[in-house]
């Protein structure tokens, strides 16, 4: 099949990258890539924070780390030395440019994960299977941007994903093909908590795949939509209250686990002293 993926040059994009990357070599795949999602204008410390090591850490940083030490590894990093796809970032995709270009790729289907911009109903109507997004968040509760962060707020017990259609320009709208859930973990971040969704979507996402690679029909759920919230960039007090339920924003403890459960699978134990170490200067520094 040709596929496109549509996705935020982030560390969490990065990771549903690599869970994805095995099935995805055997289609013909593009991939175009945003880097801000929402008004990046006005953003609270705790979200700046949480963008930098999920971006400028991870693609700026890190990459001097595995340099210097040189560290072996498979993850492929969304930055200069990624190769095994085109990766370009995504021009506007609802341009009558970029429309021509889709037309003549003729995809068979658009995949989006954390993709940071809208597309409208012409473009969305090129692909032959559609297109769908992995939402980090239990839809029709949560549509909007960072939905588990609001969901931690109510203080659930758990947390989700949701793969689901995007057949119009509608945000977090369309039909539900399925929803994963987690419990959520107390004792760990509300950056850890997200990021461990990723591995649960992407599962959705080779499940639904398959169905349609075997020419079936994906089954969907119309949702609801006069239940739930639309959540949109979230500021201080959202962050607050998070930090009042006693958990941090992101702490170098996960962010390290994170690091060595998804990116570097096999440090020797000085690579891990090493790592933690650099892991630690830069939050040390972050707060300079």
């Amino acid at each position: 099949m040709k596929i496109v993926l549509f996705l935020n040059k982030d560390l969490e994009a990065n990771i549903a990258f690599n869970l994805l990357k095995p099935a995805l070599l055997k289609h013909r795949v593009r991939i175009y890539y945003s880097d801000t999602v929402g008004n990046p204008n006005n953003k609270p410390s705790d979200l700046i924070k949480l963008e930098y090591f999920e971006k400028g850490f991870l693609f700026n940083e890190l990459p001097k780390f595995i340099h210097k030490k040189n560290i072996e590894h498979t993850f492929e990093f969304f930055d200069s030395s990624f190769h095994t796809f085109p990766f370009e970032k995504s021009p506007n995709v609802n341009s009558i440019e970029f429309i021509n270009e889709m037309k003549s790729f003729s995809p068979d289907l658009f995949i989006s994960i954390r993709f940071g911009k809208i597309f409208k109903n012409e473009i969305i109507q090129i692909p032959k299977n559609g297109l769908i997004n992995l939402h980090s968040a239990i839809l029709p509760d949560y549509r909007g941007i960072m939905g588990t962060l609001h969901a931690l707020k109510d203080e659930n017990n758990k947390i989700g994903c949701t793969l689901h259609t995007i057949p119009n320009s509608g945000i977090d709208t369309g039909e539900i093909i399925e929803i994963a859930k987690i419990d959520v973990d107390r004792e760990k971040s509300l950056f850890w908590n997200i990021v461990l969704l990723y591995p649960l979507g992407t599962e959705l996402i080779l499940k639904n795949l398959k169905i349609i690679e075997g020419n079936n029909f994906l089954k969907t759920e119309k949702q609801n939509l006069e239940k739930g919230n639309y959540f949109s960039l979230p500021n201080k007090s959202d962050f607050e209250q998070i930090k009042g339920l006693g958990m941090e924003i992101i702490s170098p403890k996960d962010y390290l686990n994170i690091l060595t459960s998804f990116v570097f699978k096999n440090l020797s134990k000085i690579e891990f002293q090493q790592l933690q170490k650099y892991v630690q200067n830069g939050f040390g520094n972050l707060k300079e």
